[in-house]
């Protein structure tokens, strides 16, 4: 059997039609879902893409893999999924869309071939014939059908066909900037005339309730785009005789905030709207057409199904589990406690805990160093002033703070900035049966419930010391690593 693993950038679990979206965004993945196995409570080990993808081909928390912040480079100590698999006779294949996950930060190692389309001339060329913005001369914003046309001559020209093949395609259509075709973007209201095309870094120019309502749109276009080119995909899977045996796993790798919590883009804050992402296994070996599983599981669990459904040896030191059980209806659930570690993408000492268990969900979150916290506060704290400036944003900055009540609105505007300023801890614990949106902050009111999710950092703290050396990846040339930067700046990582 072969095995196609596909990356979603930026994907929500809640704009899927089949999770339960009403906008008919995604017709494809409904079908996938209809026929294998969707899980509906899928969480993100991060909130970006680099410590996000680690975990999925390692099995790893994100404090083991290497990736604690922006431009660090993987560790070549942890066990790889696509090395693992060509030890096992899979021709292995990888296409990359953003730099994130790319040979320039170690993701290249079991693959026979990696390619980074975000920097192939092939590729620039074709985004500057259709009259996209090419990111400059160094770097480019490929679609998916850009990395699909570049996998499928990968297959075409396999030197053995009949071997089974591990084929990885990471895709940005969904990530911003937004630049599908417009015959995607169906929900755009005729009557907006504000200055928000899907170009450039949309957040920064909305200004009131219409320009938060065209990103959203804009973005479900991308959506409806990117599953419409996954069945195209699926189609030339058909057409060269392969798809009736490959195991096709279909995740979002982080989700993305519309100004939920006052937050937009991703990155920034372990809410549902980021952690939670799609999965989507179709045609597993095991398992029941059409099954649905709605407790928490999380991407760790994706390299053991694998190897599991493979009927491969398992990985001792993997740390997520086989969910072949679920699919198979032995077990109703994979894990009692889920738990994430979640860094951020600025400074090392900033990063989040989240254990989530009986419909519970404890956040850890603790504080950059001091230098950004100041930074960030005086930031944040001039933003608030523009904001003043322009009322009709206020209802969209203030929006689910305003929901909480009085208290926890002059926490969340009061309270909580002095404590981020004087990089105190945050704790908070979250009823997700009866508050789906996390408004209601019930730590101090349940310390028992608190507790008892607390004590599963022990196993994380036990799984997760810090790494011992610096990983060995070569270092890259300082043009280069400028290129790197501008680059991640246009795509909205860096300030």
């Amino acid at each position: 059997m072969n095995v196609l693993l596909y990356a979603m950038d930026s994907l929500r679990a809640d704009h899927v039609h089949a999770y339960g979206y009403a906008r008919q965004t995604t017709p494809v993945l409904d079908r996938l879902a209809g026929q294998g196995a969707a899980f509906t409570r899928c969480y993100a080990q991060g909130g970006w893409t680099a410590p996000s993808g680690a975990s999925v081909l390692s099995s790893q928390y994100p404090f083991t893999t290497g990736i604690h912040k922006m431009r660090d480079p993987l560790s070549p100590a942890i066990p790889w999924l696509p090395e693992i698999l060509r030890g096992h006779g899979f021709q292995t294949a990888g296409f990359s869309a953003i730099y994130q996950v790319s040979k320039l930060r170690g993701f290249d190692r079991g693959f026979d071939v990696f390619y980074d389309l975000f920097k192939d001339e092939r590729t620039m060329q074709r985004c500057r014939d259709r009259g996209q913005d090419a990111r400059g001369d160094d770097y480019c914003l490929p679609l998916s059908e850009d990395v699909h046309d570049r996998a499928l001559e990968w297959l075409d020209a396999r030197n053995d066909p009949a071997a089974p093949f591990f084929l990885f395609l990471w895709s940005i259509d969904t990530h911003e900037p937004f630049r599908q075709p417009a015959r995607c973007n169906v929900d755009v209201s005729p009557d907006y005339r504000g200055h928000i095309d899907g170009r450039g870094r949309p957040y920064r120019w909305i200004r009131h309730r219409a320009d938060l309502q065209q990103v959203i749109d804009l973005y479900d276009g991308s959506i409806r785009y990117q599953d419409e080119q996954l069945g195209r995909l699926i189609d030339e899977l058909a057409r060269r005789g392969v798809w009736d045996d490959t195991l096709l796993i279909v995740f979002g790798d982080h989700g993305e905030m519309f100004f939920e919590h006052g937050i937009a883009g991703h990155g920034k804050f372990p809410w549902e709207a980021e952690l939670r992402v799609p999965l989507i296994l179709h045609r597993p070996p095991a398992g029941r057409p059409g099954s649905r599983c709605d407790d928490p599981v999380d991407l760790l669990d994706v390299a053991p199904t694998v190897l599991d459904l493979l009927n491969l040896p398992p990985e001792a030191t993997f740390r997520g589990r086989s969910l072949r059980r679920v699919l198979e209806g032995r077990n109703t659930r994979a894990h009692e406690v889920t738990v994430l570690d979640l860094p951020f993408p600025h400074d090392r000492e900033e990063h989040a805990r989240v254990v989530l268990a009986d419909g519970w969900k404890y956040i850890e979150y603790h504080p950059p160093s001091r230098a950004v916290r100041i930074r960030r506060f005086w930031k944040e704290f001039w933003r608030a002033l523009s904001v003043l400036l322009r009322p009709r944003s206020l209802p969209i900055v203030l929006g689910s703070r305003l929901q909480r009540g009085p208290r926890g609105l002059l926490k969340s505007l009061c309270v909580d900035p002095i404590r981020f300023l004087l990089g105190r801890p945050t704790r908070r614990l979250y009823d997700l049966h009866a508050d789906p949106h996390e408004r209601v902050d019930r730590f101090a009111e349940q310390p028992a419930i608190a507790a008892q999710l607390v004590q599963s950092l022990a196993v994380l703290d036990e799984q997760t010391r810090p790494d011992q050396g610096t990983p060995s990846v070569p270092r890259l040339q300082a043009e280069d690593e400028q290129k790197i930067v501008d680059h991640l700046r246009r795509l909205g990582y860096l300030d």
